[in-house]
């Protein structure tokens, strides 16, 4: 007499009825697992703040007592050009040689990856950036250490593509008369 194959594991033609323990197991276990992935896209969403404003507390004149508004504008352009060296200094890199291959192709594809999506918040929502134009957020902020937790403490201010537009254009106007009056003078 033959042997009836053996039942695999985990491939259980039975449907599971509703109210049954092994129903509720599952659910709990469906649960915890977007419970997690929350929890993991809120802490990643907090370290992308932090690094964000340990750039900006590294980049501050801890000198002032607080920024302007252009002042926070300039700054935040800064921000947003914070890979311009390192770019050239890769591309240089590339041209030296008869290289083949591109050996720093990863890192300029997450250097594009951050600019695009700090492009695309700038244009639509706005960039958060530290509230640098409230007295007690730039004391706070100045004697901030960096740590991850606290960082949800900050105040946040939102620069929109307009606001640095205006910036720009006032700096361009400012060069351009700066140069009229240096050609008076001499």
């Amino acid at each position: 007499m033959p042997k009836a194959p053996k039942a695999k594991v985990g491939q259980n033609k039975k449907p599971i009825h509703p109210n049954s323990r092994k129903a509720a197991a599952l659910s709990r276990k469906a649960f915890r697992d977007v419970r997690i992935s929350k929890d993991k896209s809120a802490r990643s969403k907090l370290d992308v703040l932090a690094e964000k404003c340990d750039w900006f507390r590294e980049n501050i004149d801890s000198d002032k007592s607080v920024y302007t508004r252009e002042e926070l504008c300039e700054l935040s352009n800064r921000y947003l050009h914070r890979f311009d060296d390192e770019i050239e200094q890769i591309d240089i890199v590339s041209r030296i040689g008869n290289r083949q291959g591109n050996q720093h192709a990863s890192r300029l594809a997450a250097i594009k990856l951050t600019q695009d999506s700090d492009k695309n918040e700038l244009e639509s929502v706005g960039l958060d950036v530290p509230d640098l134009m409230n007295k007690s957020t730039f004391s706070e902020f100045k004697l901030w250490g960096g740590e991850t937790k606290y960082v949800q403490n900050f105040k946040l201010k939102k620069i929109h593509t307009s606001d640095i537009d205006k910036v720009d254009e006032e700096n361009i106007t400012n060069n351009d008369s700066d140069d009229e009056s240096d050609v008076d003078q001499a």
